[in-house]
């Protein structure tokens, strides 16, 4: 999957279907367990968001998108916070994910999270700690 020509190789991807629901893959040893991934869960379920981890392939996904089932994809990672998924593209396919623009609950959950980690809303998980 590519991300605006970037890779998401470093990074938890999130597919978020028409009716609200929020797939994510599940926890294999090669997708990456974080912080970022936990907190983005969190907030999600907060929202009375199912959040299904289960095997997603790259066909459903392309098919989702063409079929308009998959309204929104983001990207989360620690120095990526959530960052939203505009296009897919391959030698063999290229799809636009909605209208090619963040989605809402990709930037509410943007916003949420980083309102947290910059103190412009309260930490009501416990998750900051103080440096130094």
């Amino acid at each position: 999957m590519t991300a605006t020509s970037k890779s998401l190789g470093g990074m938890n991807v999130y597919v978020v279907r028409r009716d609200g629901t929020v797939e994510t893959p599940r926890l294999t040893g090669t997708i990456l367990e974080g912080i970022t991934r936990y907190s983005v869960n969190q907030l999600l379920e907060d929202d009375g968001r199912k959040v299904i981890e289960k095997d997603i392939t790259l066909d459903e996904v392309r098919m989702g998108i063409e079929s308009g089932d998959i309204a929104e994809i983001f990207a989360c990672g620690t120095a990526a916070v959530v960052t939203p998924v505009g296009r897919l593209a391959s030698p063999d396919f290229d799809v636009t994910v909605g209208d090619g623009e963040a989605g809402p609950i990709t930037m509410d959950i943007r916003r949420r999270l980083t309102d947290i980690q910059y103190g412009r809303a309260e930490d009501v998980y416990g998750w900051m700690r103080k440096v130094g």
